[in-house]
């Protein structure tokens, strides 16, 4: 079985999350049950050079927003490619001069409505990763 770059990255993406969901367990089952014990004094384990150094936790953070960002432009293309390039690809096939058609009519509206949807997927990844880079910046 032969795997090319597409199916690689995808591969690499499932790792990730798999990586960045045991992470989230690890904290839900084992951290937070700790800190979250009998606070203030339970505190004492996410504080600055006692307990758990969570600094290295929260580049989790960093992953998971890159990992969100990626899923949202993943996703975004791959409906591109799927319905909105077929579509486009399409209509450039359609004569101009050609009788127009309730079905091309519906066709178009489909196209033009679902395409003000790319955009938030795109602002999504943008926005991720822009707050990745911020974060990053922090530890």
């Amino acid at each position: 079985m032969e795997i090319d770059l597409s199916q690689w990255s995808l591969i690499l993406l499932c790792f990730s999350m798999a990586g960045a969901f045991g992470g989230g367990l690890y904290e839900h089952i084992v951290l937070t049950p700790l800190w979250s014990r009998s606070p203030p004094s339970s505190f004492s384990i996410i504080q600055r050079g006692m307990g758990v150094p969570l600094q290295r936790f929260w580049i989790v953070t960093v992953r998971r927003l890159l990992l969100i960002g990626l899923a949202s432009y993943a996703i975004m293309r791959v409906w591109s490619g799927l319905f909105f390039i077929r579509e486009m690809l399409a209509f450039q096939k359609i004569p101009p001069d050609s009788a127009p058609s309730a079905e091309l009519s519906a066709r178009v509206a489909r196209w033009t409505y679902w395409t003000w949807f790319r955009e938030p997927l795109d602002m999504i990844s943008l926005l991720c990763f822009l707050l990745a880079l911020y974060w990053l910046e922090r530890f």
